[in-house]
């Protein structure tokens, strides 16, 4: 055996768990959650005026008033991202994870060249992603290949931060980061659990973080090369709170 390169041994304890999965494909419209329509197999989910349909069966439910939610527990504004597939082109798809959508900040964090400041589901909860691209020595195709194949724990979302925001949500389902608990990770080791020590974020648990704050949709703005979140700017599509819609994110 002529093996080249380091080796590396795993430790570890292989438990039970339980899986659930589904067929993705329809049959009916009735497979669609009756939000959408079954064309040749496949879920075209509705867009309909205030409420947009996402997921293989168009079971998650997006609402303009939640394009933009509110952090009551450290004063950010985080907003879903729309962007365009061909350059130049209409900022069109939406990005997202899970079938959820991800948001980005949008007003609270002090943004530097190559920052990207995330609120992503990983499957079970939602987590905050923050890196800077040009740290890790990485080109901004790499990052969205890297979006196209995430997994949560391949990819080590959960790990723990000493020097980062480490903030998590509570197990949901929830099409959305609002009406759920989250906790901040103040400490990782053996005898904490498997997301460390979890430490509320609410006041009251139950209360949950987050709140829909209106119906602005972060776009990019497109040159001749690829801009990133630290020159996007906002859009809007339709009424919504004239302060939240004041705020912009000024390139730093």
């Amino acid at each position: 055996l002529n093996v080249v390169g380091e080796w590396s041994i795993w430790f570890g304890v292989i438990d039970t768990t339980h899986l659930s999965y589904s067929c993705t494909k329809c049959n009916t419209d009735t497979d669609c959650n009756l939000n959408g329509l079954c064309v040749d197999g496949d879920c075209e989910c509705n867009v309909e005026e205030e409420t947009s349909y996402l997921g293989p069966h168009c079971e998650v439910k997006l609402k303009d008033k939640c394009a933009s939610i509110f952090d009551g527990a450290m004063n950010m504004t985080w907003s879903i991202f729309k962007y365009s597939q061909v350059p130049g082109g209409p900022p069109d798809t939406l990005f997202e994870e899970y079938n959820r959508p991800v948001y980005v900040n949008t007003w609270g964090i002090e943004y530097r060249e190559g920052d990207m400041h995330w609120l992503l589901y990983t499957g079970s909860r939602w987590k905050y992603v923050g890196f800077n691209y040009l740290d890790l020595n990485i080109t901004f195709e790499e990052v969205m290949f890297g979006i196209d194949n995430y997994h949560a724990f391949w990819d080590k979302a959960h790990s723990y931060d000493p020097y980062g925001l480490n903030i998590i949500s509570g197990p949901t389902k929830g099409d959305t980061p609002v009406g759920v608990d989250w906790f901040m990770i103040t400490d990782w080791g053996d005898q904490f659990g498997p997301f460390g020590a979890l430490t509320p974020m609410q006041e009251e648990i139950g209360m949950g973080v987050f709140s829909c704050a209106g119906d602005f949709v972060m776009t990019e703005d497109r040159a001749d090369d690829l801009k990133l979140i630290d020159s996007m700017e906002y859009t809007e599509v339709g009424d919504s709170d004239e302060n939240v819609g004041e705020r912009k994110l000024e390139s730093q």
